[in-house]
């Protein structure tokens, strides 16, 4: 069997900013797989595109179908583009837009059909990478720890500060979703006509608002033990508004990092790699490190950072084309690990 990959893996986040790709070559050694991250790419949806999937949720079944074959088209040329100089893949792992994630009602829906992508860009390509564990009783989500507990072995904790936050903690192999973040606080941003809060600027010149914190933290989801994952809907239909959005962006700021901080109580603290939008976000990291002060907090380079998910999602399709583990039970609750994957072929 091989030993070296070259693989384009895809993230479409619950942010909405856009398709992250990024090209890896990977290499199985002694000690385990390593990874070579080269380029990579965050393309920004076209207002259509992004009109579409925003209101994805809300069409009809027969509206959803069409949705999925058109950003799979969507999808595929893009990855045409961004692969043009690249001399040699072997295949794509994408994960698509969340429509519909109900793991109880045995369902979970990526927009992005993989037998279109693979059709466009005439290579295997791997999608629903979540169906598989909750067949078998699990969340299918989060899926980013096999990665972390992998790739990026020298960290006790991998937190991921995305549309979504989530967690993982090596010590017992366990990860979850723990609440809504850029989803939150890109909403208040969009308030003042900014895509996302820099820096936590605006952030930082709000206030506490005692209304809007006390009926958050009273969410149900926030005291649930894991396994638990988040639907991108959870905040239409839990999050509610604030009064003014820059007391809501240093209120929401403050909920995230007592939440994340809540999260590992019973673990021993150790070092913790932190990646996803929200790292940039210097209000939001300075508030988490006050929680969080027993930690060694550590943000890579932007790369990392900012395509950490992508270049997962392609180790998870390189995991799956060998027919090896690639979702683990004790992460979502599932009755075994899994092999989770479609492979579609061109």
């Amino acid at each position: 069997m091989k030993t070296t990959y070259s693989i384009i893996g895809g993230m479409a986040g619950s942010s909405m900013d856009g398709l992250d790709l990024s090209h890896v070559i990977f290499k199985k050694e002694n000690t385990g797989w390593r990874y070579q991250l080269g380029k990579c790419e965050t393309i920004p949806y076209d207002k259509e595109t992004y009109d579409a999937l925003k209101v994805a949720e809300a069409l009809s079944q027969t509206e959803k179908e069409t949705l999925d074959r058109q950003f799979g088209e969507w999808i595929g040329e893009k990855i045409k583009v961004f692969s043009s100089d690249i001399e040699k893949i072997d295949l794509v792992g994408l994960h698509g837009h969340t429509v519909i994630h109900q793991p109880d009602n045995k369902i979970s829906w990526q927009l992005g059909k993989g037998e279109v992508i693979a059709k466009t860009i005439n290579l295997p390509t791997i999608t629903e990478f979540r169906n598989e564990d909750i067949l078998n009783g699990g969340q299918g989500a989060p899926l980013v720890p096999f990665g972390d507990f992998t790739l990026f072995v020298k960290y006790d904790a991998c937190l991921n500060l995305g549309g979504i936050t989530n967690i993982s903690v090596r010590k017992n192999q366990t990860a979850w979703d723990i609440c809504p973040c850029n989803q939150v606080l890109n909403f208040f941003a969009n308030k003042f006509g900014h895509p996302y809060d820099h820096n936590g600027d605006l952030a930082s010149q709000g206030e506490l608002d005692k209304d809007f914190y006390s009926r958050i933290s009273q969410i149900d989801y926030f005291k649930q033990p894991p396994p638990k994952s988040l639907p991108n809907n959870f905040i239409s239909t839990h999050i509610l508004d604030a009064a003014d959005p820059k007391d809501g962006l240093y209120t929401y700021c403050k909920i995230v990092s007592e939440q994340i901080a809540n999260s590992v109580t019973k673990e021993p603290p150790g070092s913790m790699l932190i990646t996803g939008g929200g790292a940039f976000n210097g209000f939001l990291i300075s508030s988490l490190k006050n929680e969080l002060n027993e930690w060694d907090i550590e943000v890579p380079e932007p790369k990392v950072v900012n395509f950490k998910e992508s270049l997962i999602f392609a180790f998870l399709a390189l995991k799956r084309l060998r027919n090896e583990i690639n979702v683990l039970a004790t992460v979502t609750g599932a009755s075994k690990d899994t092999s989770s994957g479609v492979i579609h072929l061109p």
